[in-house]
């Protein structure tokens, strides 16, 4: 087998994160995470959301345990690890050096057709 890779994808909203997402879910080869820090940083920022305190309640609330997800075995035996962040989720207080074992890509959508998608 060859070597494991880890993909984080940065985005912020509305820029068809989730369907990249579902595609990279269809391979067999590659597990998939959607939004890990999303329950930290609902705690953390004190952010009012709908369905908040249950992502809360369901979610992992210590950034370090988060990292440790990320970085430590690949679910299911898997080779790829496809991981869907948003970028405003990542506190200033999270330590950001374990982005360095991450192959790290950003989604970037025009902002017209961000605006225009809210219609």
């Amino acid at each position: 087998m060859s070597e494991a890779i880890r993909m984080a994808m940065w985005s912020g909203p509305r820029n068809i994160s989730t369907a990249m997402m579902r595609a990279w879910g269809n391979r067999r080869d590659t597990a998939v995470v959607d939004e890990p820090f999303y329950a930290y940083y609902l705690r953390a920022s004190g952010k009012e959301h709908p369905g908040a305190d249950e992502v809360i309640a369901t979610g992992e609330i210590d950034w370090r345990k988060v990292v440790a997800q990320l970085t430590g075995p690949i679910p299911s035996g898997k080779r790829i690890f496809f991981q869907k962040h948003m970028t405003h989720q990542l506190l200033p207080e999270v330590d950001q050096q374990w982005l360095v074992a991450m192959t790290n890509c950003f989604l970037i959508r025009d902002p017209r057709e961000v605006i225009t998608s809210y219609l």
